[in-house]
């Protein structure tokens, strides 16, 4: 069975456009969301309705982005280092209002986390592993195995999959995968989309990466022009923009 992986798309539907032609291409059985699914681009409604076209083939959790739609927003961030600027929440209001009844349901149905069987593996689903108070744990951009194998300690899983540090990693030990396939829409300096293939059959599990190339200048050009809250902080630390 193929299995297109992706997280973080972060409301950049060129992106999720490109990576979705190619699991076509690929002729993928399902696809696994890793969650933050909307936040940061200019085009959240449009993002979250072509994943609802996909329902039938698709499984996704709830991101950081989709806890602010539904929970509010924190008033610290990113292991409780630093506060949300005024401009930062409003831009987070600007990207709610965006959105349809319909999206926000969709939304609002997604699990924090999900196991899923696929032929006889278990899969572990995550945005970031949580501790006992429903925290992230500690952002580790290229953990190592034994990095892996703490976050995940509670959970017994075959296949875990997670996103939320914008940074791919694979870690393969013992028959434990471990992958974060990287953001799908924040491309920093560069012009590619990331995911990836999951392929299981029976016990053999193999894991190939995508980057695939777009027009990112496109998306750059519509954040401009849309003179969002907190595009100009966007562009410089997502899109790698001076």
């Amino acid at each position: 069975m193929k299995i297109g992986i992706i997280s973080d798309i972060h409301s950049n539907i060129e992106a999720l456009n490109k990576v979705l032609e190619e699991f076509e291409k690929t002729k993928v059985d399902k696809i696994l969301c890793c969650g933050d699914i909307i936040g940061i681009g200019v085009n959240p409604e449009e993002t979250v309705q072509e994943l609802i076209k996909r329902k039938n083939i698709l499984i996704s959790v709830r991101g950081n982005h989709e806890q602010y739609l539904l929970k509010g927003l924190p008033k610290q961030v990113h292991d409780d280092k630093r506060g949300m600027s005024d401009s930062e929440i409003q831009n987070h209001k600007w990207i709610h209002s965006r959105l349809s009844e319909k999206s926000k349901a969709f939304i609002s149905e997604l699990p924090i986390s999900k196991e899923v069987q696929i032929e006889n593996k278990k899969i572990y689903l995550v945005h970031y592993p949580t501790n006992e108070s429903g925290k992230y744990k500690k952002h580790i951009k290229n953990p190592t195995i034994e990095e892996n194998e703490e976050m995940f300690k509670e959970i017994d899983a075959d296949i875990y999959l997670y996103g939320h540090t914008h940074t791919f990693n694979v870690n393969n030990q013992n028959g434990k995968w471990y992958i974060n396939p990287g953001s799908l829409g924040c491309p920093g300096k560069s012009n590619l989309a990331k995911a990836g293939i999951l392929e299981i059959n029976g016990n053999k599990i193999g894991f190939k990466q995508l980057e695939i190339g777009y027009d990112v200048n496109k998306v750059i050009d519509k954040i401009e022009k849309a003179k969002f809250p907190f595009y100009k902080e966007i562009l410089k630390i997502f899109y790698g923009q001076l």
